[in-house]
């Protein structure tokens, strides 16, 4: 397995069709897609500025959106988050942290990140409150998020 750099919103589509919230962020700085040992695309990466606003901009990098097909090797998104960490060590000197969430309302508690090292920070709940009334977020998920983080 081996992460590539994509430099395309290629990615991007390829994410939204198949991820539960079927839509991406915009402002990924890093897009990675993950290939099998044949070079065949089994799952993509973003990475871009945390979310939450009060965290530093410049020297943290969240994981926006990550899939992986069914189909893979046992492991594989751990795997996957081990070689992102190297390439963002190699090639993103100025990153010192990392941060994920996982979706507990998707049933998502964090195995991969606990495989992979990642310290789980603390739990929130989003507020869905005015989301609803705004076009094209009524499938936003609201339910409480794991916050994980981990150095590169």
């Amino acid at each position: 397995m081996r992460v590539d750099v994509s430099r395309s919103t290629e990615l991007d589509r390829w994410i939204k069709e198949r991820h539960y919230l079927q839509s991406t962020p915009a402002g990924a700085k890093l897009r990675l897609w993950i290939l099998d040992n044949k070079g065949k695309q089994i799952g993509a990466m973003m990475w871009g500025r945390p979310n939450a606003r009060n965290l530093d901009q410049k020297n943290l990098l969240e994981l926006t959106r990550m899939y992986m097909i069914d189909e893979t090797e046992p492991n594989a998104e751990s795997k996957a988050l081990g070689l992102a960490r190297k390439y963002i060590r190699k090639n993103l000197p100025e990153i010192k942290g990392l941060i994920a969430y996982s979706s507990t309302g998707q049933g998502h508690e964090g195995t991969i990140y606990k495989a992979d090292n990642w310290f789980e920070l603390g739990r929130n709940k989003v507020s869905s409150k005015g989301w609803t009334s705004r076009e094209g977020r009524e499938n936003r998920d609201a339910s409480e998020k794991i916050r994980w983080v981990r150095s590169p």
